[in-house]
């Protein structure tokens, strides 16, 4: 569970690596049962201060050896030194068919025969400290003559209390991953991972290896009341707390349920560390997010848990984790509105967010019928994203984001009052990305609440939502209070010509620009400033990407494991094996691996209907579909297009779970 880090290290290996000075033995080395070993132990992991110990292999496996501590050992009964025994040698049998293939597979491998020139690793079960799991020391992958206490071998420590225990698989699990990392980062390129990833990935270990599956009493159960009790940890501050572990578990566990297994094998292996490693891992995989778009939706997810907001990125889909109570309670919560001003200042660290709650209560007709949110910093260290969560009286949420321009913004929640809305902001502060420590500085902000008669422009949707890099392409921008708009802007392009149909929709014709997603930003006579995020999708080539590919080509990204059906401008992935061979045109062999660039031109689509019914469904990530409860009309009044309904058989219309409807607002 806990990875020993010593200063200058990095430097040291360096040096090892670029004079030649460290060298495997020659002779290959293999223990044997009842072999007795002295092993060096870290004083602050064991339960006594020991620097220390004998012990005897009692276990070995193709890949394993298992030493236990002669002290606690010879304190058993007989009938205790058998369940050990037993329980060694199952552990042996469940690291060599599961732990070291299914880590090795997704993570990479440890150093083998690395130091000691053994495949096998060697595991020291013995008394720690009553807050340890476990342990990986750097210093036993180095020879004695460079540290005298090194005991050079690949190996692992673990507490001998939790030996009986059913969570030892995971705790094994989870200190083999450092090795693994050690091997990656430390020996290939010379670099010291970020200790919270090097640790969120051990934390992943126990749910990659199965060991999760079974929620009660689980390993991951554990990680989830850690962190409900401490859910504004920053993640990335690290003082070896339960608390760091429960918030590096569950980010972990969210990045790897929206982008892949693929994310954890490609950030391990690559040259990078911590968020730099994510940001590159997300781009190789033909991921248009960067780790604070992510972290940002995580936030969000950890107050709603929600897949039915957005297109599915408010929440876990891991099947134990999307549960309603697992989500984050508010920092503070504040009522008494129209007639109240909230004034609050604060301060945070950073990648710790915080939920703030403005609730109106039961609806109340008043004159002062819009919420206005400030949010200000001047801290020289402040670099703020503050999304914020909009939920209407029937429990319906949409997510937005306050625009910040010199650390400050404003934002207007029209009818907050009369229609009983509640909003919550998520502010977290991202301005250092590399080299933390365990004590990270405070950053300071400010915010105020008020209700105000001001009407400020609402975006409610835009269409179409995706157009060619060259122009051209006729935007209706539909929403509220348009009156008094004067500027329109793609991401700092200013929009000439736009035109006010009325007060309610903005029509203009789309400049060129380089493929990708970019904001909308409206501009009205007093400067405030509404943004819709990631509006609309530039993609490359002359034309639209259906010229690519034929309606039915079935495109994967290199690397990737997601299969797309294309259907015009429009991708849909096909969610499961299962579903994929139930339609007997579709043939594995004709998935085509293309740039994850390529994919990126199609707009993703979410709508089925089946063949002989007239219901269109808004299918989610996670499995359940939703009827879009609405006419026509309503349907292109929300900004979706007819052609992105896919045609699907009556068994894949059933297959999916039934959720909420959607209704038009």
């Amino acid at each position: 569970m806990i990875m020993k880090d010593y200063p200058g290290l990095k430097l040291f290996w360096l040096v090892l690596v670029a004079g030649g000075v460290f060298v495997s033995p020659a002779i290959v080395r293999a223990d044997s049962l009842g072999q007795q070993v002295r092993f060096f132990i870290d004083s602050s992991y064991d339960s006594t201060n020991r620097t220390s110990l004998t012990a005897t292999l009692r276990a070995t496996g193709d890949f394993v050896y298992f030493y236990v501590e002669d002290e606690y050992f010879e304190g058993l009964s007989g009938t205790y030194k058998n369940g050990v025994r037993e329980a060694l040698e199952d552990l042996a049998k469940e690291f060599d068919t599961v732990i070291y293939p299914k880590e090795r597979a997704v993570y990479g491998s440890e150093w083998t025969p690395g130091i000691d020139n053994d495949v096998r690793i060697t595991v020291l079960v013995t008394k720690l400290a009553s807050n340890a799991g476990g342990y990986f020391n750097t210093y036993d992958e180095f020879p004695r003559s460079q540290f005298s206490n090194s005991n050079q071998r690949e190996m692992v420590y673990l507490n001998a209390v939790n030996i009986l225990d059913p969570k030892n698989k995971a705790l094994l699990a989870h200190e083999f991953q450092h090795l693994i990392s050690f091997y990656q980062k430390t020996v290939h390129y010379g670099l010291e991972e970020d200790v919270w990833l090097n640790e969120a990935r051990s934390e992943y270990a126990s749910t990659l290896c199965g060991y999760d599956n079974v929620y009660a009493q689980s390993y991951l159960s554990a990680r989830v009341n850690t962190f409900l009790d401490f859910p504004t940890d920053p993640l990335m501050e690290w003082k070896n707390n339960v608390s760091d572990y429960g918030v590096a578990n569950l980010f972990i566990h969210y990045l790897v349920d929206h982008y892949g297994k693929d994310i954890l094998t490609k950030m391990t292996t690559s040259d990078k560390v911590g968020i730099d490693s994510i940001n590159s891992a997300l781009a190789a995989l033909g991921h248009s997010e960067t780790f604070s778009d992510i972290f940002a939706d995580w936030s969000v997810a950890n107050y709603l848990n929600d897949c039915s907001v957005g297109t599915g990125q408010y929440c876990y889909l891991n099947q134990n984790l999307k549960q309603s109570w697992i989500k984050v309670d508010y920092s503070a919560s504040y009522g008494g509105f129209p007639n109240l001003i909230i004034s609050r200042s604060s301060s945070a660290k950073d990648w710790s967010p915080h939920w703030y709650r403005f609730a109106q209560g039961a609806p109340t007709q008043t004159g002062n019928d819009t919420l206005k949110l400030e949010f200000d910093s001047s801290d020289e260290q402040a670099n703020w994203r503050v999304p914020y969560i909009v939920t209407d009286s029937k429990n319906k949420s949409a997510v937005y984001s306050i625009p910040l321009e010199n650390k400050k913004g404003v934002a207007y929640i029209p009818n907050f009052s009369s229609q009983g809305k509640t909003v919550t902001i998520v502010p977290f502060n991202q301005y250092q990305t590399a080299d933390f420590h365990s004590n990270e500085p405070l950053v300071s902000f400010y915010f105020t609440a008020s209700s105000v008669s001001v009407s400020s422009p609402v975006i409610n949707s835009i269409s179409p939502v995706s157009g060619p890099i060259g122009g051209g392409t006729k935007v209706i921008v539909s929403g509220d209070n348009f009156g008094n708009i004067k500027q329109v802007s793609f991401d700092g392009i200013d929009i000439a010509g736009f035109i006010i149909e009325d007060d309610k929709t903005i029509s203009f014709i789309t400049p060129a620009h380089a493929a990708g997603s970019v904001n909308i930003v409206l501009t009205d006579d007093q400067g405030e400033k509404t943004i819709l995020v990631n509006a609309f999708n530039y993609h490359s080539g002359a034309g639209n990407p259906s010229a690519n590919y034929p309606d039915g080509a079935l495109l994967r990204a290199q690397g990737g494991y997601k299969v797309y059906i294309i259907n015009g401008d429009y991708k849909r992935w096909i969610q499961t094996a299962e579903l994929f061979n139930r339609y007997g045109h579709l043939d594995w062999e004709d998935i085509i691996d293309v740039e994850p660039g390529v994919l990126a031109q199609y707009q993703e689509s979410w709508l089925i209907r089946a063949a002989g019914d007239s219901r269109v469904y808004e299918v989610n990530a996670d499995g359940t579909k939703h009827w879009l409860n609405m006419t026509a009309e309503q349907f292109s009044q929300t900004g979706r297009q007819w052609d992105m309904v896919y045609i699907v058989n009556a068994w894949e219309r059933d297959y999916y779970r039934t959720g909420a409807n959607v209704m038009f607002k």
